[in-house]
């Protein structure tokens, strides 16, 4: 009899400890549909919806012929040309902020983006030689120039050289990593040459 009480007791502990387990994990998930949902009845403001890429653009190409010297809206309207995968609107929209700014060296730079994504290495080589000139100290100058030369152009030493240049000015960071393995690929392509 005494093992039969102790039994029952360790059968309703278990049950108790396992039946507020289940509570706990029904109510935390419930709990979570309850949090973050809109006001006003479900409905959501029709000022805060999201808006799709090419509303956005629209916006932006509005904005840029109001104000056509401003060069943070040409940028961001270059940067959502080539969302909306528009790379010759992108380029034009950043000659328009470098006709504007010709300092801009952020400007440049995405031009010879622009280009090396599009295959066109000699007219990303260009770009980036000018401005590797003008902003020496431009770092993801070299680094993109070192991959338009290795990657692109099949030139391993000077692709070598440029991402060293790159190496030196930014000394640490994911990119420099992926930098340094990039260079002992291409030296282990010239080896087999």
């Amino acid at each position: 009899m005494f093992f039969g009480r102790s039994r029952n007791k360790l059968r309703r502990a278990i049950f108790i400890t396992i039946t507020a387990l289940i509570a706990i994990g029904l109510v935390i998930p419930l709990a979570s549909l309850f949090q973050d949902q809109p006001s006003g009845g479900g409905a959501q403001n029709s000022g805060t919806a999201q808006k799709t890429p090419q509303e956005r653009l629209a916006e932006l190409e509005a904005e840029a012929v109001k104000s056509p010297g401003n060069t943070a809206v040409l940028m961001e309207l270059a940067e959502a040309y080539i969302y909306t995968s528009k790379p010759d609107q992108a380029v034009k929209t950043y000659e328009q902020v470098l006709a504007a700014d010709p300092g801009y060296s952020e400007a440049r730079y995405m031009i010879a983006y622009v280009y090396y994504m599009s295959g066109k290495f000699d007219q990303a080589e260009t770009n980036l030689k000018e401005l590797a000139q003008k902003d020496p100290n431009f770092r993801d100058t070299h680094l993109l120039y070192g991959y338009v030369l290795g990657a692109g152009k099949k030139d391993y030493a000077g692709g070598i050289q440029e991402l060293e240049k790159f190496i030196a000015l930014a000394r640490e960071g994911s990119d420099v990593e992926k930098a340094k393995l990039t260079i002992n690929e291409w030296k282990t392509a010239q080896a087999k040459n």
